[in-house]
């Protein structure tokens, strides 16, 4: 609107001063020394929009090379520029504010730099999906950058998120050939095999990420608790976990003794109905340190009445560490399964005032 209302007030005036320059085409004289310039004032006029059509031309082929890519000598389309990138910082904001309806009318009308542009467009799908539509989701996917690993990180995300395991796994399986691509795609690698069933594949890629280096030693240990447990769990459900398996044995010992492992191992003995058992072992391994990271996998584990052991060791624990969030919200999962509820929501009272936003479902 702006943009018409100038271009309607210039041809006015053109209209309203083309005659009469043509009547008074003006005079002007440059003097600089010994040097003197004479012109009219129309002439002065288109020599001047030839320079400064020139200096655009000049900087728009030198901008890339001077670092100047997002400068421009068109105030509309500067102005459209800022409105895109403002719509781009709304939508970042909606999005993880949870508004998903807003963030993706948002994204659909913004713009961001250039070094941007892929996180942009991958926040656009996830605001599509989150917004109940997954096919515009996939659409924006597919307008991703296909010879980046993050353009592969994103489709395979959301076909997961749809629960379209296979896909994602077929997805992924030949981007995992690349080393340079293999970490960032590894834990949805993994997260694929679970879902699509191959869980004895799982522990031979086990090897394949210790062996390439795909985790650090950090990401490792909270990675293994997204592999074993669920792995073994599944296992176990079909009657097939062995200890003495080749697939078991082939791993190092420091992961069949890990503390992920173990959980897994406890799932097992729950689903074989040796849950005391299950209960010896959990403890013998349990350390307070791998209380949140345990913590996650234990909330579904159905102990039942057999934490008589665990309570106990909790309660030593908690001597020393009266402010833990977590310990109390296991020891909240203690009480539920324990069959004492009134327990159960004192402990999630003092979880949820030492971290409000413990997720305690």
């Amino acid at each position: 609107m702006i943009r018409l209302l100038i271009i309607v007030l210039l041809l006015a005036a053109a209209m309203w001063l083309g005659p009469w320059l043509t009547q008074n085409p003006g005079y002007l004289m440059l003097v600089l020394g010994p040097w003197t310039i004479e012109m009219t004032l129309v002439g002065f006029a288109i020599i001047l929009l030839l320079s400064l059509s020139l200096l655009w031309l000049t900087l728009r082929i030198l901008r890339p090379f001077l670092g100047f890519r997002n400068w421009t000598l068109n105030p509309f389309r500067g102005r459209q520029q800022r409105k895109a990138r403002l719509a781009f910082e709304q939508a970042a904001l909606a999005l993880a504010a949870g508004r998903f309806q807003d963030a993706e009318q948002y994204f659909d009308r913004s713009d961001a730099m250039p070094e941007f542009t892929m996180l942009r467009q991958s926040m656009a799908c996830y605001a599509a999906l989150q917004a109940g539509h997954a096919a515009k989701a996939m659409q924006l996917a597919e307008q991703l950058d296909a010879t980046k690993a993050q353009s592969c990180y994103v489709k395979a995300d959301l076909l997961l998120r749809q629960n379209q395991a296979k896909a994602a796994l077929e997805l992924l399986q030949p981007q995992m050939l690349i080393p340079a691509d293999a970490p960032l795609l590894a834990p949805l690698y993994f997260q694929s095999l679970l879902a699509a069933g191959h869980n004895i594949e799982v522990f031979h890629t086990v090897l394949k990420a210790i062996e390439q280096k795909w985790f650090t030693k950090v990401q490792w240990q909270a990675q293994r608790y997204q592999i074993y447990p669920q792995a073994i769990r599944n296992l176990a459900a079909q009657g097939v976990f062995d200890e003495s398996s080749d697939y078991w044995l082939a791993l190092p010992s420091k992961e069949r003794k890990s503390m992920a492992a173990a959980l897994g191992r406890v799932w097992a003995k729950v689903k074989a109905g040796q849950v005391e058992q299950a209960e010896k072992l959990l403890v013998d391994h349990l350390a307070y340190t791998d209380l949140p990271l345990v913590w996650p996998v234990l909330k579904q584990i159905p102990l039942k009445r057999h934490v008589v052991l665990l309570r106990k060791q909790l309660q030593h624990w908690l001597r020393d560490h009266k402010e833990d969030a977590v310990l109390y919200a296991t020891l909240a999962y203690c009480a539920e399964q324990d069959g004492e509820p009134m327990q159960a929501e004192m402990a999630w009272q003092k979880a949820l005032q030492y971290q409000p936003g413990l997720k305690i479902s």
